[in-house]
């Protein structure tokens, strides 16, 4: 599996199970925004080598889904509890995966995957 597959795989997981276990705990607009986003990421996974500017609207979403994150008093605020119980730590994980790793995986390997295609 390359790096763009596994990193939509893991953020489709990651904002999966975090949308459930927050799911009567946010308002429902929240939740429902999570699946849209994992709804639009599986259907992404099946088109992105057919249509190419897929790949690119993606990464201008994980360039934003970063920024957001980061600036999110939410996210910020449950960064600082992690730890405190399981449930909250677990959140906290997923959310790191979700919001973090998978789309910063992601951007590393469209860069990769451009730089390759300029040396050839």
């Amino acid at each position: 599996m390359d790096l763009t597959r596994f990193s939509l795989i893991l953020t489709i997981i990651s904002l999966t199970l975090g949308g459930f276990l927050l799911l009567d705990r946010v308002p429902i607009f929240l939740s429902i925004g999570t699946f849209s986003v994992v709804v639009i990421l599986i259907a992404s996974l099946f088109l992105i080598d057919k249509i190419t500017i897929i790949k690119y609207i993606l990464l201008v979403l994980a360039i934003l889904g970063i920024i957001v994150s980061s600036l999110s008093n939410p996210h910020i605020k449950a960064l600082e509890e992690i730890g405190k119980t399981l449930y909250i730590s677990i959140l906290d994980i997923l959310m790191v995966l979700g919001f973090y790793v998978g789309p910063t995986l992601y951007i590393i390997s469209i860069v990769k995957e451009n730089l390759k295609r300029r040396r050839y």
